[in-house]
């Protein structure tokens, strides 16, 4: 399965933690973007170290699967499954 992770981290330190362990499981898209190729356990297993780095209270972090539908300009579609981390 494919992910994408993004984060609004408030606090740098965070923000570099989060960033280093994420370079070491997918690959950055962008800034605060990493793609990451994982199963749904071991994504789960990684949304629960993720959810340990980050303040719940002050940060955000989405886990979206990507379905593969082609490719499409201008249009969007509705994620089934998304994981945020409170």
């Amino acid at each position: 399965m494919e992910f994408l992770i993004a984060y609004d981290i408030a606090d740098t330190k965070r923000v570099a933690k989060l960033g280093r362990f994420l370079s070491k499981i997918g690959v950055r898209i962008e800034y605060s973007i990493f793609y990451v190729k994982a199963s749904k356990e071991e994504m789960i297993e990684m949304a629960m170290k993720i959810n340990d780095i980050i303040d719940t209270e002050a940060d955000d972090v989405r886990i979206y699967e990507i379905e593969d539908y082609g490719i499409a300009l201008g249009t969007a579609d509705l994620l089934d499954e998304i994981f945020i981390i409170k």
